[in-house]
């Protein structure tokens, strides 16, 4: 699953668009944009690789991209980005870092590529990356993206299948009460034998 933001000129989705192109079937996609701001939890729980896409606006994701990232993604999910950006800079995807560390989620890698940019100052000079992400761009970011599933793929899917599972079991195996608990310690101390 792609999570994405994509506003202004639509650089994000291009990307976006291309990968769910070149892996058909593979990839569900989902505008995060179309997300209900009062519950922005998403269900990520049948996805084995979760990807967050977005363009960079003044140094950081969309806001409710973050917003739905927090709400969703959890302990153990296997995340991945997707960046469109005007300047290139190392710091880019620190906030999804950060969102990952928080909900303990792991954050695998990320990956970008320029994008047209009329924002502040560069729209007084027709903007910045005309044309990117182009078509060497996006085959870069499928190539990329190709790369890190065959990297990772079948360990992720059996660390997925592992998880559900043991939710699974969790469910019919809810945790006892306290006083299950107390009355089980009872029983194993003074050696009474549970009623049948």
């Amino acid at each position: 699953m792609i999570l994405y933001r994509s506003k202004h000129h639509g650089n994000t989705k291009k990307v976006v668009d291309a990968l769910a192109k070149a892996f058909p079937g593979e990839i569900d996609t989902l505008d995060v944009a179309t997300v209900d701001k009062k519950n922005p939890k998403v269900d990520l729980s049948p996805y084995h690789l979760i990807g967050i896409a977005s363009g960079i606006y003044m140094g950081e994701i969309d806001k409710d991209l973050a917003r739905v990232m927090q709400a969703s993604v959890g302990t153990g999910d296997f995340v991945f980005s997707l960046l469109t950006y005007g300047g290139a800079s190392k710091w880019y995807g620190k906030d999804i870092d950060g969102i990952c560390r928080a909900t303990h989620a792991n954050f695998l890698a990320g990956h970008g590529c320029p994008g047209f940019d009329t924002w502040g100052p560069y729209k007084l000079m027709g903007g910045m990356n005309k044309g990117r992400p182009n078509d060497e761009d996006i085959a870069d970011m499928i190539a990329w993206y190709d790369n890190l599933v065959q990297g990772y793929g079948d360990p992720l899917i059996n660390e997925y299948e592992k998880r559900r599972r043991r939710a699974a079991w969790e469910a019919e195996h809810p945790d006892p009460t306290m006083m299950d608990k107390l009355k089980n310690t009872g029983r194993h101390l003074f050696g009474r034998k549970k009623k049948q």
